[in-house]
């Protein structure tokens, strides 16, 4: 992501844009993007109230594609419509475009990301929005603003994006993927917005709410750090953000970049997109993941007979001394992410879908229970491992080979 700052004070967007602006301080172009999910009224409160210069930006018809079957509820617009709308606003190439709305810019930051994504170099939120203009005391404007033509030339692509194949991946590499909603809609609870409840298998509850103070400005860098920190983002790991309909995700981003962290791939049709799929399954509750399956032996022997892919984890001296299981495939605990990842030089051949069923089988659940939650992790859909282990698989009669001393 490019090193231009993120937000822009009221202070300082006062001092480039009041009449006694200095000249030399270059064009800022104002949007309004006041939208909140299930208000049309934001147009209308752009005309009774907002900063002088503003042009109204609709989230709905500027800031995304109609919605298709398909592809949620607020797809990336085609570039071309995105620049001919740019130019209505009267963007000029070079100028510095200000996005700002009245709910801590919840809304705005998908003007920032998409205009930012289209290859706009200076793209700000005003931190605290509206709100924070108005405590200052500074002037408000009434009406339609109508802004001469710009002649801004814009291209895709500047920032990344991915689709549900790419976010699924993201998670089966070992990335980070947030989800930016509240944690209602994240655990599955019923709501009018969803066409079906929980969130994408590995997802991270991450409401974008806890990116702002109470006075609805940006919670310091050092903060949103650490806040990224505890929620698994490390140096060189991938991090993608979905939410909704691709609205706030932009606002998770804008945080990150904030906390120093680039590179964040933006999945814009987010919920709506993958709910929506059939094919795509959804997890409900607290944890990015439910706790796979434990079942008895008798059922594991079962699965194996009917296909599944056997994985014994336990250690080299524990199989010397109690023997093996026919066909199983030996995997070491440390190196789960190497040995089942789907791109992996070093997979395992017979693991050839996320969908495969898997049984895990350790001496005890403390062993085999990380690992079938860590390859739940990488995208694996039918993972259980075996209550009572090994010694529970030899003792239900199932097929053992003997330690060869």
């Amino acid at each position: 992501m490019s090193q231009t700052p993120v937000l822009v004070s009221v202070a300082e967007l006062a001092e480039r844009i009041l009449p006694e602006a200095d000249p030399q301080s270059g064009t800022v172009r104002l949007l309004d993007v006041r939208w909140r999910l299930g208000d049309p009224a934001g147009h209308a409160q752009y005309l009774d109230r907002h900063i002088p210069g503003a042009v109204y930006a609709d989230l709905d018809t500027d800031l995304a594609a109609p919605a298709g079957e398909g592809t949620g509820r607020h797809p990336l617009p085609d570039v071309a419509d995105l620049q001919a709308a740019a130019r209505r606003w009267g963007i000029n190439a070079g100028d510095t475009v200000v996005a700002y709305d009245d709910n801590g810019n919840l809304a705005a930051a998908r003007a920032w990301w998409l205009l930012r994504w289209a290859g706009v170099a200076d793209v700000r939120l005003l931190d605290g929005g509206l709100a924070a203009w108005r405590a200052a005391g500074h002037p408000l404007a009434t009406g339609e603003e109508k802004p001469e033509q710009g002649d801004v030339t814009l291209t895709a692509g500047a920032l990344p994006s991915t689709d549900p194949d790419g976010v699924a991946r993201l998670v089966t590499d070992g990335g980070v993927l947030l989800d930016a909603r509240a944690t209602d809609r994240y655990r599955g609870e019923p709501n009018p917005y969803d066409p079906r409840p929980g969130h994408i298998p590995g997802a991270v509850s991450a409401p974008t709410s806890d990116n702002l103070t109470d006075g609805g400005t940006f919670r310091d860098p050092a903060e949103l750090a650490e806040r990224f920190a505890a929620l698994g983002i490390t140096p060189g790991r991938p991090v993608g953000v979905y939410c909704g309909s691709g609205v706030t995700a932009a606002h998770q981003i804008a945080a990150l970049s904030l906390a120093g962290i680039d590179d964040v791939v933006l999945y814009p049709g987010s919920w709506s997109q993958w709910a929506a799929l059939p094919d795509r399954p959804a997890v409900t509750g607290a944890d990015p993941y439910p706790p796979a399956p434990l079942v008895d032996a008798a059922e594991a022997g079962r699965r194996v007979t009917d296909g599944a892919v056997l994985i014994d984890v336990r250690s080299a001296p524990r199989r010397a001394t109690d023997g093996t299981v026919p066909g199983a495939i030996i995997a070491d605990r440390k190196r789960i992410a190497a040995e089942f990842g789907l791109d992996s030089p070093e997979r395992h051949a017979p693991i050839v879908s996320l969908d495969t069923p898997i049984v895990v089988v350790c001496g005890s659940i403390v062993g085999s229970g990380p690992v079938a939650a860590e390859l739940q992790a990488r995208g694996f859909t039918n993972v259980v491992h075996v209550d009572g282990g090994f010694t529970a698989w030899a003792e239900a009669g199932l097929p053992t080979v003997a330690p060869e001393n």
